[in-house]
């Protein structure tokens, strides 16, 4: 069957010009189809423009309301090539002074994935991140002073990846003074002054400058309240140690696909006689230069100890530290070191 001109055009709305150079007479029906197909497209931008619109609007004000938490701190780091998997443990510090008329003096914190803080020599708190990017607020109005004050974060990471974000409140209508930024310090070793005052400037370095929030995997940040850290009354050691070997679960990489295989190695279990609380702190006689990991597992039934699987968590020491602590409060009986690298005890 043979197609006519008229319909070749009306198979073809809009295309005025093609039909005017084939020769084709544009009737009144192919006319008001070309108006029509461009009132529908007129109608579908505008409708795509007012979406487009109001989801960037309601995306600021999402944004806004976030953005006032932290305003312009900014995620910092260590400097190291985080492509080399090593662990990695340091000290963000930072020496400033506050407004007399200040109403409370509040930190805001978050350290991906564990951090200690500790404000004018006091220990605040700290704990590890888990899956929640959130801000621990602490109101340390009570520590606080107008001149020389002193903020130390001590932050720890087995694979060396990781952040640090800070900033302080101190009335109700000014916010975020101090925040995390190149102003801040990093300094790589333990050192017995670091809580009092910073080494000198050739044992510190400007922290690497990751980005203001939504960054990467911590996205916005909420804030919830801190958990301060009780203060030491006593510090209780294990009530019998043994010796014994075992297999930690190794992944490796074999012709490309990653398999995990247990790994000889000898540990230390320490018993602490029946159930415990507190926060366990861990001591080393190695003089670390560089930051070093130990591997721990925590149980309450000795089998939990022989066993290959199971949750093994890792502590990292920064150069220069004998003696690290657990910032989470946990329920145990035993505290397993592999390789024999620390011993526990338990703060209470």
């Amino acid at each position: 069957m043979s197609e006519t001109p008229a319909s070749i055009a009306s198979a073809l709305p809009g295309k005025r010009v093609d039909a005017q150079r084939a020769g084709i007479t544009m009737t009144a029906f192919m006319k008001a189809s070309d108006h029509s197909l461009t009132r529908r497209l007129t109608i579908a931008v505008i409708a795509i423009f007012v979406f487009v619109a109001a989801f960037d609007r309601l995306y600021l004000l999402y944004a806004h309301k976030f953005f006032d938490i932290t305003v312009r701190a900014q995620w910092i780091w260590a400097r190291h090539r985080i492509s080399r998997n090593i662990p990695v443990a340091f000290f963000a510090t930072h020496n400033f002074d506050l407004p007399p008329n200040r109403q409370f003096a509040r930190i805001k914190v978050a350290v991906d994935p564990e951090y200690t803080l500790y404000f004018n020599g006091t220990q605040v708190g700290g704990r590890r991140m888990g899956e929640t990017a959130a801000l621990d607020v602490y109101d340390v109005s009570k520590l606080a002073r107008d001149r020389g004050n002193r903020l130390v974060i001590a932050a720890r990471s087995a694979n060396g990846v990781g952040g640090v974000i800070a900033s302080i409140d101190i009335t109700d209508d000014y916010k975020n003074v101090e925040p995390t930024g190149s102003a801040w310090n990093i300094v790589r070793a333990w050192r017995d002054d670091l809580l009092l005052r910073d080494p000198p400037a050739s044992s510190m370095t400007s922290p690497m400058l990751i980005g203001r929030p939504p960054i990467g995997r911590w996205n916005f940040l909420s804030s919830r309240v801190g958990e301060f850290s009780a203060p030491a009354v006593q510090i209780i050691a294990p009530k019998a140690a043994f010796r014994f070997k075992t297999a930690i679960p190794e992944v490796r990489d074999i012709s490309g696909v990653p398999v995990v295989v247990p790994q000889p190695i000898a540990a230390i279990a320490y018993d602490f006689g029946g159930g415990v609380r507190g926060r366990v702190q861990f001591t080393t006689t190695y003089d670390n230069r560089v930051a070093r990991a130990i591997n721990v597992r925590f149980a309450n039934d000795r089998s939990e100890l022989i066993a290959v699987e199971g949750p093994v968590e890792r502590f990292v020491f920064a150069p220069g530290e004998k003696t690290i602590t657990d910032p989470e409060q946990r329920s145990f009986r035993y505290v397993m070191v592999y390789g024999g690298q620390a011993t526990a005890s338990v703060v209470q």
